[in-house]
């Protein structure tokens, strides 16, 4: 993990990581902003990088706590937030280790742009412990995600792995491809949404 939080760090430091700037996912926004959209409340954005998940969010009225493990990227959320005029709650967590009384419970949405298809088979274990135990009921969880597959970079998942993972608890809503993410076609992202029983 220590190798894991440097390389991020460095990253952020040495200028825009690869995965910041990208838009987001098209099946947030219409939970967000489509005709039959989610009331605003409680959000968690899990490895929230420098806050855009998190300022869209709070723009549209929802009361959002941001985790990441890298300070670099939590420092640019808060700036990027107080520059939008919106507040956010961002915190320095690792997934593996926040635990529910850090983060609170009964986060209505949670939303994932890049942190679980990275992890380790232990992490993601604990990741899917850590969005389990703070989900309110009938809570959306939306995971991006690199189709898992041979690369540099994180491995990705399959939509197996996310049916078997959350099968205690959650139910598969949906899945897309979602074009405008990744800026290699032949390298497709994928988002998921899954709804707690």
């Amino acid at each position: 993990m220590r190798f894991n939080r440097l390389f991020f760090w460095l990253f952020y430091r040495l200028g825009t990581p690869p995965w910041e700037g990208h838009p987001l996912p098209q099946r947030l926004h219409e939970l967000i902003e489509g005709p039959s959209a989610l009331p605003s409340g409680k959000a968690l954005d899990a490895g929230c990088g420098t806050g855009d998940t998190s300022i869209y969010l709070a723009q549209h009225g929802w009361d959002v706590t941001a985790f990441d493990f890298v300070q670099v990227a939590l420092d640019r959320a808060r700036a990027k937030a107080a520059a939008a005029g919106v507040s956010i709650r961002a915190m320095q967590a690792d997934v593996t280790r926040v635990t529910v009384s850090d983060l609170g419970a009964g986060f209505q949405l949670i939303v994932d742009n890049g942190l679980l298809h990275g992890l380790s088979d232990e992490a993601r274990d604990a990741y899917v412990r850590l969005v389990s135990a703070v989900a309110a009921p009938q809570a959306t969880l939306l995971i991006t995600g690199f189709e898992e597959r041979e690369r540099r970079g994180p491995r990705g998942i399959s939509q197996p792995e996310i049916e078997r993972r959350f099968a205690a608890g959650w139910n598969l809503h949906g899945h897309w491809k979602d074009p405008a993410i990744s800026r290699r076609p032949d390298d497709p992202v994928y988002v998921y949404e899954l709804r707690r029983r």
